[in-house]
């Protein structure tokens, strides 16, 4: 999935105008759901991915929405997985806790007055099955920061969705039949966790380097993620 602020962020590393941040994150033994929540400077799994006790290959898995798949990292054909993208999400098995840290992009993409970017994600659905009926996507949450879903209102007026044409809230986007009204994430000790519009999941918050997975009846949609300054 491509964000926004993935080409923004391309940009600016281009033309030396950024400085480094810094991900750090544990993992721990078993599977972890995990993300990229800053813009990589080196996308390669296995640089992202070093602290993992027993590195990537086999052990690294991306969701891909349009063939409604699972794509593991194989060293002998690593350009069948790809590089690490913000706005995706990751299983990745690990045999023993280790600890994820790379360098990146600041935070949200700042523009040359220190703005953030909102975040898009692409949520293309299920391409090969002849129907407009969207689908299961592994998302990423793209900021190196927490974003509450919802400001009280119960209506997830932190996250939004646009079909091209209309823009709605969480709310609106799942009375209308876009998307699921919850997304879930997993925690290693706990298990599945519902985030839901309302903010009264298990979780009111989209927690950077967590991976989340979201359910959509319509293709072609796009996910947008607010900055959002904590």
């Amino acid at each position: 999935m491509k964000t926004l602020g993935l080409v923004l962020a391309l940009v600016i590393v281009a033309s030396g105008a950024c400085v480094a941040a810094n991900v750090t994150y544990d993992i721990f033994d078993g599977w972890n759901l995990v993300c990229a929540p800053l813009v990589p400077f080196n996308p390669d799994p296995n640089d992202v991915f070093d602290g993992a006790p027993y590195g990537v290959d086999g052990l690294l898995t991306r969701f891909d929405a349009p063939s409604s798949g699972n794509i593991t990292y194989d060293s002998l054909d690593p350009q069948a997985f790809g590089n690490i993208l913000l706005g995706d999400g990751y299983w990745l098995y690990s045999y023993g806790g280790g600890t994820i840290d790379f360098d990146g992009v600041p935070d949200g993409v700042p523009d040359g007055s220190g703005n953030m970017t909102d975040m898009w994600i692409s949520l293309p659905g299920n391409q090969l099955d002849g129907q407009d009926a969207g689908g299961w996507h592994l998302i990423g949450h793209p900021f190196n920061h927490d974003t509450p879903v919802d400001d009280g209102s119960g209506t997830g007026a932190n996250i939004y969705f646009t079909d091209g044409t209309t823009l709605k809230n969480w709310s609106e986007a799942a009375a209308a039949g876009w998307v699921a009204d919850a997304m879930i994430t997993y925690d290693n000790v706990a298990g599945n966790l519902n985030v839901q519009f309302d903010g009264l999941g298990d979780d009111d918050t989209l927690r950077p380097s967590h991976g989340y997975w979201l359910f959509t009846y319509k293709d072609n949609l796009a996910m947008i993620i607010p900055a959002y300054t904590p």
